[in-house]
C-alpha cells in the first residue's frame, strides 16, 4: 500500500469514526429537521398587533426539558423584549415535536433551547400583498394538554380548510403542485408519504418524509403540505392536536396544472 493509499485510507477512516461518534452521542433535534422546523416557525409565527405597531424586533429564546422518549416540558422565558412576543414564541416551541439526545446510542433526557426572531419589517414585507389567512375557529374551545392524538381517538376527523368551498385537496394539490425540473429531466414519478401534525389553529407542522421518492418531489410534497390550513381535528367540542398522514403523488407524463404543461 503506497503512502498517498494509506493517507486516503485513514483520512477516510477518520471521517467514519467522526461520523459513528456523532451518531452515539447527539444533541436533541426537531423530528422534522432544523431547516424544515424554521420555516414552520417563520411561517406560523403570529405577530401580537401591539408590538407590530410599535415595530419592537427582537429575540425570544425559549428553555425547556426534553425526555429519553422527546417528550418536552417546563417552558421557561429569561429574558423577554415584549411580553405578548414571549407568549408566542412559546407558543410556536412548543408545536415543536423532539428526537431525543443520545449519549453512547442511547437516549437521555436533556435540556435545550430554541430561539425564535421578531422582525416587524420582514413580517410586513411578507404579508404586505397577502394577508395572512387564518381559519375561523374563534367559536371553539381548545384541549391545552398539547398532547398529539391519533386519528382513532377523535370526535371528529381534521379537514382542509380552503376560503373557496368549492375547493378540494386533489384540485389543491393539482394547480399548486410545481413538477420539480430534476424529476422532469429523470422522468420520475411515484408516490411522496408524509406525516405531520395539524396543530389547534389549523397550521401544519413536525412534517416527515415516510416515503421518499426524490428527484426533488419530496421538498415539493412538503412545500404543498406546509402551506395548507385544517380545521383540526376534535375530541368532543374541544380542538385538540392530531397525528396525520397524507400522500402525495408526482405521475410524469400527466398534466400540471400549474403551469400548463405535459412532461
Amino acid at each position: 500500500m503506497n503512502e498517498l493509499t494509506m493517507k486516503c485510507f485513514f483520512t477516510g477512516l477518520v471521517l467514519m469514526l467522526g461520523f459513528n461518534i456523532y451518531a452515539q452521542n447527539m444533541s436533541a433535534e426537531p423530528v422534522a429537521g432544523k431547516n424544515t422546523t424554521r420555516k414552520v416557525i417563520q411561517n406560523h409565527l403570529v405577530y401580537p398587533e401591539s408590538a407590530l405597531a410599535a415595530k419592537k424586533n427582537g429575540k425570544v429564546t425559549v428553555y425547556f426539558d426534553v425526555d429519553k422518549d422527546g417528550i418536552a416540558s417546563n417552558y421557561t422565558v429569561r429574558e423577554c423584549f415584549d411580553e405578548e412576543c414571549c407568549a408566542e414564541a412559546i407558543r410556536l416551541v412548543k408545536q415543536i415535536l423532539w428526537i431525543p439526545a443520545k449519549k453512547d446510542g442511547i437516549p437521555i433526557p436533556s435540556k435545550h433551547e430554541y430561539t425564535v426572531e421578531f422582525s416587524a419589517k420582514a413580517y410586513n414585507k411578507m404579508y404586505s400583498k397577502s394577508p395572512k389567512i387564518k381559519v375561523p375557529l374563534d367559536d371553539y374551545k381548545v384541549k391545552n394538554d398539547n398532547k398529539v392524538y391519533e386519528l382513532e381517538d377523535l370526535t371528529t376527523a381534521p379537514h382542509p380548510y380552503f376560503s373557496n368551498p368549492n375547493a378540494t385537496l386533489n384540485g389543491y394539490f393539482l394547480s399548486e403542485m410545481r413538477y420539480p425540473e430534476q424529476a422532469k429531466e429523470l422522468e420520475i414519478s411515484g408516490t411522496v408519504i408524509l406525516s405531520f401534525t395539524i396543530e389547534t389553529d389549523g397550521t401544519v407542522a413536525n412534517i416527515t418524509v415516510d416515503k421518499s421518492v426524490g428527484g426533488g418531489c419530496d421538498n415539493e410534497a412538503i412545500r404543498l403540505v406546509q402551506d395548507l390550513l385544517w380545521i383540526p381535528g376534535m375530541i368532543d367540542d374541544s380542538l385538540v392536536r392530531t397525528k396525520y398522514q397524507q400522500e402525495i403523488t408526482f405521475q410524469f407524463g400527466e398534466r400540471n396544472y400549474h403551469d400548463g404543461n405535459t412532461y
